[in-house]
């Protein structure tokens, strides 16, 4: 389970190296033609990556952790199901073209020229397709709460958190005092408490 988690660690540090700005800016000034299909390639090799690994762990021997009731599996599913009902309505907020990368390819640089986005459920969250794989993983674990499942998803929701920072900061570094006056107004991950 250890060299699971450590291949994990590793797939998200280097998520996160290849996301950052100085990183992108750096492969820009290298190879600036090659520098529109960046996210492409970012989106490439983290959704091969993903399921490399993924394909590795369902290879592991596993145990399963505790009997599964029938309210845990009920809970389970509405995890899973509301999960996946958030991330697909947060994705509906933004733009896929931008998001996937294709947008850059065409447009280049100005494809991240878009406005800060603060609808939809970005009203409620600041994060809504980070809240939707929360709820979608711990759903996921419920339905089978096995000892690689328990790796897996504790290393993608402290992935998640790590990574909603990173993002905050990337976010208030792009859009400024519009987002200090929506971080002030709208919480981060959990829609439990709105702030005047």
């Amino acid at each position: 389970m250890w060299l699971l988690a450590f291949f994990w660690a590793l797939y998200f540090a280097l998520h996160s190296l290849l996301a950052t700005t100085w990183l992108k800016a750096a492969v820009a000034r290298r190879w600036p033609t090659a520098a529109r299909f960046y996210r492409l390639a970012y989106n490439q090799l983290s959704v091969w990556g993903f399921l490399l690994l993924f394909r590795y762990q369902s290879h592991l021997p596993d145990n399963q952790l505790f009997a599964i009731t029938p309210l845990g599996l009920g809970i389970g599913c509405g995890l899973l199901a509301a999960g996946v009902l958030v991330a697909v309505a947060a994705l509906r907020g933004y733009d896929l073209a931008e998001f996937a990368g294709w947008a850059y390819a065409r447009r280049g640089p100005a494809a991240a020229d878009g406005p800060l986005r603060t609808e939809g459920l970005n009203r409620l969250v600041r994060h809504p397709l980070y809240l939707g794989l929360l709820l979608g993983l711990l759903g996921f674990w419920l339905l089978a709460p096995t000892a690689v499942r328990t790796v897996f998803v504790g290393c993608n929701l402290a992935y998640l958190l790590v990574g909603t920072r990173l993002e905050e900061r990337k976010l208030a570094q792009r859009f400024g005092a519009a987002y200090a006056l929506y971080r002030a107004r709208v919480p981060q991950l959990l829609p439990l408490k709105r702030r005047a």
